[in-house]
């Protein structure tokens, strides 16, 4: 796939020239380019430089990728599974119960997949819009009766929200806000869609802060645009103006994998005296923080290289489980990714496929049982006790399926 590249010369947030690169993985592939065996090597690969702004304290790209045509056949979605849907129901439910008891409310959501995140709002008596670029998950919404617009959102977007819509309560963006390559213009234009009284907007984003605890370099893409942490989403919240008025409406315990989610509203609604004390986080303001941070991140790429090397010398075989973005970044920055058998999902994007760059191939996770390993990674560390679950009807232990998380950080080997 080839797509164009447009190259930033200023802060996405507050326009400052003043930034400073702390990273780069070079020449990565799109997470969802999956490939055929006669496709092998034409996928799309460039470098991901991460820059931190040094006014602003904003970790970002200053690249984007025209993804127009990639989003039109985009097909990641959680689907069925038992981990995800127990979280969306309990937002919905938190939301509710917290902010809109007594009131029939509308709900947009922005970037909204197949439509599961609406599902629970709709039927607690919401009216429910959901807004997404790919027509494949768009249908599959549709057909699951959540009313959807497809289309990448952006200011003229207003235009094609219908009449009802126009004004919503609550505005959601789940692991969609961070991929917006002008976060600030969209601030602006949820302004004018958002109720002014009692509208919250609900964001859920990678946390920054987890990404480099975590040495999960696979969250730096082509895809995302900024990476926050508590601190920088109040002070780009604060900025537009609106104030974030809750951390944890879901438990942590309740999340997926690594989620910094927050409830912002107008600096003027009803619910802006509930605006939370300021989040300092003085090392995200020093470069040399950053510089310790990155060497942390390539002690963990080479930690699962070391990983893969030594037990395919030892006469083991590894599997992945996951095709999601975080196993096919993950490898496609490792250098003995070739160790790996294979990876798995539960709902591979096709047959005969492999992944961008590493180029392993991926099937159903019924390849586990027609050939057999010793030991899995799982990449999707956030169902971890889900996968457990089903792989063992094919005879898989809990002690045969390691984290990510563990081999990053040196844990496994």
């Amino acid at each position: 796939m080839k797509a164009k590249i447009h190259l930033k010369n200023h802060c996405r947030i507050c326009q400052s020239e003043n930034l400073k690169k702390i990273l780069t993985l070079p020449q990565m592939p799109f997470t969802d380019e999956f490939i055929l065996q006669e496709e092998l090597g034409r996928e799309f690969k460039a470098d991901i430089p991460i820059h931190l702004c040094l006014d602003c304290y904003t970790v970002q790209t200053q690249h984007d990728v025209d993804v127009t045509d990639y989003y039109e056949d985009y097909q990641y979605s959680v689907g069925t599974s038992k981990t995800a849907s127990k979280f969306m129901e309990t937002l919905a439910k938190s939301l509710i119960d917290k902010y809109f008891i007594e009131d029939k409310i509308k709900v947009l959501e922005i970037g909204s997949g197949d439509g599961g995140q609406l599902i629970p709002f709709q039927a607690m008596g919401g009216k429910v819009l959901g807004y997404e670029p790919s027509s494949y998950l768009t249908k599959i919404a549709e057909d699951q009766g959540i009313k959807t617009i497809q289309g990448l959102f952006n200011e003229s977007s207003i235009e094609k929200l219908p009449e009802d819509f126009k004004k919503v309560d609550i505005v959601l963006l789940s692991y969609t806000f961070d991929h917006l390559p002008d976060p600030v213009n969209f601030l602006e234009t949820v302004w004018e869609i958002l109720n002014p009284e009692k509208g919250i907007l609900v964001v859920e984003v990678h946390d920054l802060e987890k990404i480099f605890d975590r040495r999960e370099y696979c969250l730096f893409e082509h895809e995302h645009s900024i990476y926050l942490t508590s601190s920088t989403a109040q002070s780009l919240m604060e900025r537009m103006g609106y104030v974030i008025i809750d951390f944890n409406i879901v438990p942590e315990s309740i999340r997926r994998a690594n989620s910094l989610l927050f409830v912002a509203t107008p600096k003027g609604s009803i619910f802006a005296n509930q605006a939370l004390p300021k989040v300092e986080l003085d090392n995200f303001e020093e470069p040399n923080f950053y510089e310790t941070q990155v060497q942390k991140i390539y002690q963990g790429i080479q930690n699962l290289d070391d990983y893969l090397e030594k037990n395919s010398q030892k006469g083991k075989k590894i599997a992945g489980y996951g095709a999601g973005g975080r196993g096919v970044m993950t490898l496609a920055a490792m250098n003995k990714a070739h160790y790996l058998e294979y990876l798995v999902d539960k709902k591979p994007k096709g047959q005969g496929i492999y992944c961008p760059k590493s180029e392993v191939p991926v099937f159903g996770i019924e390849k586990l049982q027609e050939s057999p390993v010793d030991d899995i990674i799982v990449f999707s560390f956030g169902y971890l006790k889900e996968i457990q679950e089903d792989l063992q009807k094919f005879g898989y232990s809990s002690e045969q399926l390691h984290s990510m998380l563990d081999v990053l950080d040196g844990r496994e080997m």
